[in-house]
């Protein structure tokens, strides 16, 4: 799939072009939104790739639990790296902090649920915000999340 394709050259704008255009039954599948909410944070998208997170985990949580960074060439260690160092920024810190809980969460959901406390308090009315904050926490306290 060409998505793919440009999602491993981490070419996010053309990989989310290319995912977007999918036809649904196609775009329902769990890895092409996966990736698809890693694009969203690299375009400044972050509304879309909250939304999309939590209706990923909410239709089937263990695409979340059962993503391994390592086998699946994921770029999240380095987009974290780049975020956390600067190189990449945003407008906002609330931005940072909700890409990071975002990222993160395909990592180490402990991790993901600091950035995400981080972004509450600089944005605490913002209900998709507080609604993923809580999903992932129920998560946690079932004892199935990852932390790679």
């Amino acid at each position: 799939m060409l998505g793919n394709h440009y999602f491993q050259l981490k070419n996010f704008i053309l990989a989310e072009d290319t995912y977007e255009r999918l036809l649904p039954a196609e775009l329902a599948n769990l890895k092409v939104k996966r990736k698809l909410i890693i694009c969203y944070t690299q375009t400044n998208k972050l509304s879309k790739a909250l939304q999309l997170l939590i209706d990923l985990i909410e239709q089937d949580s263990s695409t979340i639990i059962q993503f391994n960074s390592r086998e699946e060439d994921c770029p999240c260690n380095d987009l974290i790296f780049q975020i956390e160092s600067g190189i990449i920024t945003y407008p906002l810190y609330q931005d940072s902090y909700l890409a990071l809980g975002i990222l993160w969460l395909y990592c180490n959901y402990r991790t993901s649920l600091n950035y995400f406390q981080m972004a509450i308090k600089e944005n605490p009315n913002n209900d998709l915000l507080n609604k993923a904050f809580n999903l992932i926490k129920k998560l946690s306290k079932q004892n199935i999340l990852q932390t790679n």
